[in-house]
């Protein structure tokens, strides 16, 4: 294990892009979901019934948080404001609250030097008060390319407060296209293609299958739900007053 270590510990995984996965613990939790299903007493029939419950449980939780990104803006707390609203408008709503802490502290940057070179613009910073802490930016403006010495860009696909600080800087009001990762867009699922060719809107899917999830718990309860006088499901009570 310890000749492998360059795959597991965090120091060399720094820079490469997991998707914000460290440890093992998200996939513990997705154990975890699947165990509520099914256990070692099912056979192979109820097994199947019962993971596909779990799938389409899962599925609906995905729609869902789809759906909800799609709605509403959430409330400005920084003073960063214009490229607050816009990362709330271009992030899903769960990427944007990850997001939003690092527009707050790169109001604690200092800019300690600049250097214009060939290549590009060159910002060296520290955070307030820190001066023994530093960074180093580089800016190629041609292509709108920004590469930070922390390398969280790279690590997880959101900027640093670093570059932050240097969007506000040079005073961009919008999170350029090169620091935009699709996957975390609320737009990233807006044009789907099923196998029959049909473009379909991603919005309208997660309303179709929000609503398709409520309707079965309202079935569910309804089918449940006995008259006092009859001791009759209600749709057999309806049937009943028909002849």
């Amino acid at each position: 294990m310890y000749e492998e270590k360059h795959m597991w510990a965090t120091v060399y995984i720094r820079g490469k892009f997991f998707a914000g996965f460290r440890t093992t613990s998200r996939c513990e939790g997705l154990h975890s979901i699947v165990a509520r299903y099914v256990g070692s007493r099912h056979d192979l029939t109820s097994f199947v019934e019962h993971f596909q419950r779990c799938v389409a449980h899962m599925r609906f939780k995905e729609f869902n948080a789809d759906y909800e990104s799609t709605r509403g803006v959430p409330v400005m707390k920084t003073c960063i404001e214009l490229l607050e609203r816009y990362a709330a408008e271009l992030y899903t709503h769960e990427i944007f609250r990850f997001f939003r802490p690092f527009l707050s502290r790169a109001g604690s940057m200092r800019v300690l030097n600049i250097e214009n070179n060939d290549d590009g613009i060159k910002y060296i910073m520290c955070k307030h008060g820190r001066p023994d802490f530093m960074w180093t930016i580089d800016f190629r403006q041609e292509e709108m390319i920004f590469m930070c010495t922390c390398l969280r860009m790279e690590s997880f696909g959101i900027p640093c407060e670093h570059i932050v600080k240097v969007l506000v800087d040079i005073d961009i009001c919008e999170i350029p296209r090169s620091l935009v990762l699709d996957r975390w867009t609320k737009k990233v699922k807006s044009a789907l293609i099923d196998p029959s060719g049909f473009t379909r809107d991603a919005v309208v899917i997660s309303r179709q299958s929000a609503l398709m999830e409520f309707s079965k718990q309202l079935a569910a309860v309804a089918a449940k739900a006995v008259d006092e006088g009859t001791n009759q499901p209600h749709s057999d009570v309806a049937k009943s007053s028909d002849y």
